[in-house]
């Protein structure tokens, strides 16, 4: 169940256009802010978890149920029990920001650590946050340490600071001429058309209405369901960054409507797709220019920008933690083609007093020491390396393997049969059936992950302008 605490709540003030039934604007302090900033800390594979609940009921948001199914049901072609943990619960870099807020509906289980069973005889200083790992001895890394933090995060506002919320989620600090400025922008002429409501929030509900609809306040307060019908045209993104990374598949399409039944490819097509759901929201707004056209999240992601960080965010450091937001420590794959980083691994240090073990805290070190140094001694210890092979970060799933993607990525180990199977299911003619080989580089890639999110056919939009080209290579899928 989400960590809200049920006696809690938040209220929000509302100016409504009772002639257009539209919410105007809102008067919002930290607590809604706060959330609304939190939505775009968190990973894809938590929000595709989280829109499964609350009153509106579960909802799609494009192909992200699916993808996030689909790694169950692959248990048996991951590489590790942890990497369907950090699949299914990935892991928010900002998740210290979040623990207090008013309204939490991040589930994830606090971060625990582990050493080696053999730990003082063993001697290689391993940690993990992931239990079970192996240790570089051949023991397990299962034995939890309590970790002591000396700094308390308190959200990304300031206290005191209010701010306007308009209808489509963009934030402005409140100053004396907004509420006034915002009415004529509206083409509110009479103030007797204006009325006031103050309303309770669900956060489940805001999040879905956030992520499927332009006008998200309307629709969750006075609506009462997002716009679930409201299709728009696929624009690709405006790609500026560069990379190396390349992934070859084999596309099977229908030739009467272009439209991609499946993709197949090895092990690097299932890593590529399955990492999406460890990118936090705002960073794939972010990779995408700040237009993601999904739902109301870019305007709340591009209101951040104008904020003073002094004057408003709690931290100089704040405002970069939203709109460039990172992934957990160790969940960068090691051919990552997305320009995405990895937040810094702390510098960890195992502090032991009066020698016993199940006693000693675990202390990072640029956080809580003890005064007590004369008594404690001291270990540098290490991360482990995750899904490692050799020493260097690999991908989730086992190889060698083929994977099949269809068009809303479902994702499946490919066999003669499961590809025969869904082109009956689709009722597609063998005659109407073309295979076309093609590459997926960065200009791809941020095709489909945007297409992922605002539409249920994401290789067709987002491979679009290469099943277009007739110098790409056919073959046929079923030799």
């Amino acid at each position: 169940m989400p960590a809200t605490q049920i006696e809690e709540q938040v209220s929000l003030k509302l100016l409504v256009n009772e002639k257009t039934n539209k919410v105007i604007l809102a008067e919002a302090g930290k607590d809604f802010v706060d959330i609304l900033f939190s939505f775009l800390t968190m990973p894809l594979g938590n929000i595709a978890r989280l829109v499964q609940e609350s009153d509106i009921g579960p909802v799609g948001v494009g192909c992200l149920s699916s993808l996030y199914a689909s790694v169950t049901n692959l248990r048996k072609c991951l590489l590790t029990v942890t990497c369907e943990e950090m699949l299914l619960r990935p892991r928010n870099s900002s998740v210290e920001y979040c623990r207090s807020l008013k309204l939490n509906i991040d589930d994830t289980e606090p971060l625990k650590y582990f050493m080696c069973t053999n730990f003082p005889r063993c001697s290689h200083g391993l940690l993990s946050t992931f239990k079970n790992e192996r240790c570089n001895c051949g023991n397990l890394l299962a034995h939890a340490v309590s970790v002591k933090r000396g700094e308390v995060y308190n959200g990304f506002v300031k206290d005191i600071a209010t701010f306007i919320v308009m209808d489509d989620l963009v934030v402005i600090p409140n100053a004396m001429d907004t509420s006034f400025g915002v009415l004529q922008k509206c083409g509110v002429k009479r103030l007797s058309s204006v009325q006031e409501m103050t309303v309770n929030i669900q956060v489940l509900d805001l999040l879905k209405c956030a992520l499927l609809s332009k006008s998200t306040l309307t629709d969750l307060f006075l609506v009462k369901e997002p716009l679930l019908n409201n299709k728009s045209s696929f624009d690709p993104p405006i790609v500026q960054n560069s990379s190396t990374i390349q992934i070859k598949v084999k596309v099977v399409m229908r030739k009467s409507d272009g439209k991609v039944l499946f993709a197949q490819g090895e092990e690097d097509f299932a890593d590529f797709l399955f990492s999406f759901l460890t990118f936090p929201l705002g960073g794939v707004v972010r990779m995408l220019g700040g237009h993601s056209s999904i739902g109301s999240i870019d305007g709340l992601y591009n209101s951040i920008d104008g904020f003073n960080e002094n004057k408003y965010l709690v931290a100089k450091e704040m405002k970069n933690r939203l709109v460039d937001p990172v992934l957990a420590p160790q969940f960068k794959l090691n051919l990552q083609m997305f320009p995405i980083h990895e937040q810094a691994s702390p510098y960890y240090r195992y502090y032991q007093r009066s020698g016993n073990i199940d006693r000693s805290p675990l202390y990072i070190a640029n956080g809580y020491r003890s005064n007590n140094k004369n008594n404690e001694t001291y270990k540098v210890m290490k991360l482990v390396d995750l899904k490692s092979s050799g020493g260097s970060l690999k991908g989730y799933v086992k190889g060698p393997a083929l994977f099949m993607a269809t068009d809303d990525l479902v994702v499946e180990q490919m066999s003669p049969i499961s590809g025969v199977s869904l082109l009956k299911r689709l009722k597609t003619p063998m005659n109407d059936v073309e295979e076309k080989i093609v590459t997926i580089g960065i200009k791809e890639g941020l095709s489909i992950l945007k297409a992922s999110l605002t539409s249920r056919s994401a290789l067709t939009n987002g491979l679009g302008h290469l099943l277009l080209l007739p110098e790409v290579m056919e073959q046929k899928w079923y030799h």
